[in-house]
């Protein structure tokens, strides 16, 4: 993990809990996408498809959110981002019976999951899933990096971007908050 987002992990996990954890590492992985700076310096942001062809705004929302052809402000951009967070970790303790008593970094990262892949066939029905909730912690979070494919031009690959994003969140899962003095 780069040091400078173990910084702002570290800010994040010490001023809030689990979303503003996962909220820190959406904003490192996703970024702002395309902006438009308009005549009077504001910035807005423009809806774009992603490389598996999905509308996405702001730091990666999708769905119902997301209007084509819509100049976000970063205001906007915020308020959706909240909301899709707020989905993602309704998921999560509904897919994860347990998740109230995982530490906030186990929660981040699996919210981080949900917020990236949403809530569906794939991810219900995941190892991942099926290993938490038997009470395997370690070996759910080990699952993270196997969730690093995505689709370009039509063909599934390993996306670098993922690949990244999963490598801090399966540390965070496996090793921040397990040890005195840790995160």
């Amino acid at each position: 993990m780069k040091e400078a987002l173990r910084k702002l992990l570290i800010k994040a996990g010490a001023g809030g809990g689990a979303i503003a954890i996962a909220m820190t590492l959406g904003a490192w992985y996703e970024g702002d996408g395309p902006t438009v700076r308009q005549p009077d310096g504001s910035v807005m942001y423009r809806p774009y498809l992603d490389t598996g062809g999905i509308w996405t705004a702001c730091r990666g929302v999708t769905g119902r959110w997301v209007v084509p052809g819509k100049l976000y402000t970063r205001g906007e951009c915020d308020v959706l981002e909240r909301e899709h967070y707020a989905v993602a970790l309704a998921s999560a303790r509904r897919l994860f019976p347990a998740f109230d008593t995982y530490n906030r970094w186990i929660q981040a990262a699996l919210i981080d999951w949900l917020y990236n892949l949403g809530e569906n066939p794939a991810t219900v029905n995941s190892t991942l899933r099926a290993k938490f909730n038997r009470g395997d912690i370690d070996g759910g979070c080990r699952e993270l990096t196997k969730w690093v494919k995505g689709r370009m031009n039509g063909q599934l690959v390993t996306l670098n971007g993922l690949v990244d994003r999963r490598e801090t969140t399966q540390e965070l899962c496996l090793s921040w908050g397990r040890g005195e003095g840790d995160q």
